[in-house]
C-alpha cells in the first residue's frame, strides 16, 4: 500500500499491465537491482541527483516534490539558526539525498558531527529512534514527517534545511526510453488531478495526532475528571477487569475523545473499531459513533485480543500485548515473541524485548520468516508506549485532584483509594 503503489496501479491498469513489487533489501541496493533487471522501475521517494544518475540510471519527470526539514523530538524549540546546531549529531544513510545536504551544511561551516545510519534503515525507523532519544536528530523529507505525524505526536520539523523544492521521481534503465516516456505522459496527465489529489490525501493529510496542548490537558474544566466520557470508559473497563484510565488513555490515543472520527481504513468511534469487528462482537457497525456503543466494542475487543495471550504472563504484559495486538494483530505479536525468543530477547516482556522484535519484522531478512509476515513495527511500539505514558499521567492527575478536593473539603479522606477502586 501506499501513495506510490496507488500511482503504478494505476498506471499499470491504463497500459493493460499486471504490477508486481519487488522489494529491494536497501536503499543502496535499489538502483543496481534495476540495472541488473530484477525489476523495470525503481520508486521509493528518490531524487534524482547526480550520483544517482551517475550510476546509470535515466529518470523520469518529477511526480511529487519535497522540501527537506530538520526532524528533533517535539519538546526541543524550533532552531532559529543553524548555528545552534553546533555539537549535534545528524543521523543519515549515505546513500540518502540527505547526507548530501548534510555534507553541505558542514562545508558552509556549520559545526555539526555526521553519524552514518544503516543502508537497510527506513527513514520513518531513524526518526522513530530520534523521538527515543537513541539518535540526536535527522532531516527528512517534509512528505515522510508529514506522513509520520498522522499518526504521532513525540516528532516535529526543527527547521527547513533546503528551501527550493526538490522533485521526486522514478528511474528506469537507459535502454526503456518507452517505459519512460509511458511513464513522463502518464505523470504529466496525473500531477494534482482527482486520483492523484485523492491518493495525496489519503496517504499524507489524514487527520493529524497532533494537536493543540490544551486538547491534551486532563480535565482543564473539572477537576478529577479525564473526559466527558468517564462513566462509560469505567463501566466497560469494570465489566471485562480493566483499568478505565487505561481505557481512556487509549481512547485518547485512537480517536482524541472524538466519538465521530473515522480512519482513512474505516475504522470509526471512540475506540476506532471496524465494522466488521464491532459486528463479530455482536455490535452494528453503523452505530460506532454512538459513545456507548463505541467504548463497548472497543473494550469488548481489547478483552479478546487480550485472550489470546498466555494467562501466565504477567498482568501488565499481558495488557501491553493486548494493546499491541489491538494495533497491529495478534498474529504479528506472536511473530514478535518468537522472534525475540531467537534474538536472546525475553518473549514474555513488552518493553526492552518483544517490542525490539517487532521493530525487526519490518525489515525483509526477518518478517518473510515470519508467519504473519510484514508488519509496520514502529506503530504498534509507538501505540503502547504513548498509551502507558498517558495511563500514568492520567493516575498522577487524578490522585493529585482527589488530594486538592480533599485538602478543600478538610474530609480526612483517601480518595485515591476510592478512585481506584
Amino acid at each position: 500500500m501506499g501513495f506510490e503503489y496507488e500511482l503504478y496501479k494505476r498506471f499499470a491498469e491504463a497500459n493493460k499491465m499486471r504490477l508486481q513489487v519487488v522489494v529491494a533489501p536497501s536503499h543502496e541496493a535499489m538502483l543496481p537491482m534495476l540495472l541488473r533487471g530484477d525489476g523495470d522501475i525503481a520508486s521509493a521517494m528518490l531524487t534524482p541527483n547526480e550520483k544517482r544518475k551517475q550510476a546509470g540510471v535515466m529518470f523520469t519527470r518529477p511526480y511529487l516534490y519535497s522540501t527537506q526539514l530538520l526532524v528533533g523530538r517535539s519538546d526541543e524549540p524550533e532552531i532559529t539558526s543553524l548555528d545552534q546546531l553546533k555539537g549535534r549529531t545528524l543521523v543519515l544513510r549515505q546513500s540518502s539525498d540527505y547526507w548530501v545536504t548534510a555534507e553541505q551544511l558542514i562545508a558552509d561551516g556549520i559545526d555539526i558531527r555526521l553519524q552514518p545510519a544503516p543502508e537497510n534503515m527506513e527513514t520513518e525507523e531513524i526518526i522513530n529512534l530520534v523521538a527515543s532519544g537513541e539518535f540526536d536528530l535527522t532531516i527528512a523529507d517534509n512528505i515522510i514527517l508529514e506522513l509520520e505525524m498522522t499518526w504521532r505526536d513525540d516528532i516535529k520539523s526543527l527547521s527547513t534545511l533546503r528551501e527550493e523544492r526538490s522533485p521526486i521521481a522514478a528511474a528506469v534503465r537507459p535502454e526503456d526510453e518507452k517505459l519512460k516516456a509511458a511513464l513522463d505522459k502518464f505523470f504529466k496527465k496525473e500531477y494534482r488531478g482527482l486520483y492523484y489529489n485523492i491518493s495525496y490525501k489519503k496517504y499524507f493529510e489524514s487527520p493529524k495526532s497532533i494537536t493543540r496542548r490544551q486538547t491534551q490537558r486532563v480535565a482543564s474544566n473539572t477537576p478529577g475528571q479525564i473526559s466527558s466520557y468517564d462513566k462509560l470508559f469505567k463501566k466497560h473497563a469494570e465489566q471485562h477487569g480493566f483499568d478505565w484510565r487505561l481505557i481512556a488513555a487509549q481512547s485518547y490515543q485512537e480517536s482524541r475523545f472524538d466519538p465521530k472520527r473515522k480512519s482513512w481504513a474505516g475504522a470509526q468511534g471512540l475506540m476506532q473499531v471496524m465494522p466488521r469487528t464491532a459486528r463479530a462482537h455482536g455490535y452494528g457497525g453503523k452505530d460506532l459513533a454512538k459513545p456507548e456503543v463505541g467504548i463497548a466494542a472497543g473494550v469488548e475487543y481489547l478483552d479478546w485480543v487480550r485472550e489470546r495471550f498466555p494467562k501466565d504472563l504477567s498482568v501488565e504484559d499481558r495488557m501491553w500485548f493486548a494493546l499491541a495486538a489491538y494495533n497491529a494483530g495478534a498474529g504479528h505479536v506472536r511473530d514478535a515473541r518468537t522472534l525475540a525468543r531467537r534474538q536472546g530477547l525475553n518473549p514474555d516482556v513488552w518493553f526492552d524485548n518483544v517490542e525490539k522484535a517487532m521493530l525487526l519484522l519490518s525489515k525483509p531478512e526477518y518478517h518473510r520468516h515470519a508467519k504473519y509476515g510484514y508488519v509496520r513495527g514502529i506503530e504498534p511500539v509507538s501505540y503502547v508506549r504513548n498509551i502507558r505514558d498517558r495511563y500514568l499521567i492520567y493516575i498522577q492527575a487524578l490522585e493529585q485532584a482527589c488530594l486538592d478536593r480533599d485538602d478543600n473539603q478538610n474530609s480526612g479522606n483517601d480518595c485515591r483509594l476510592k478512585d481506584a477502586a
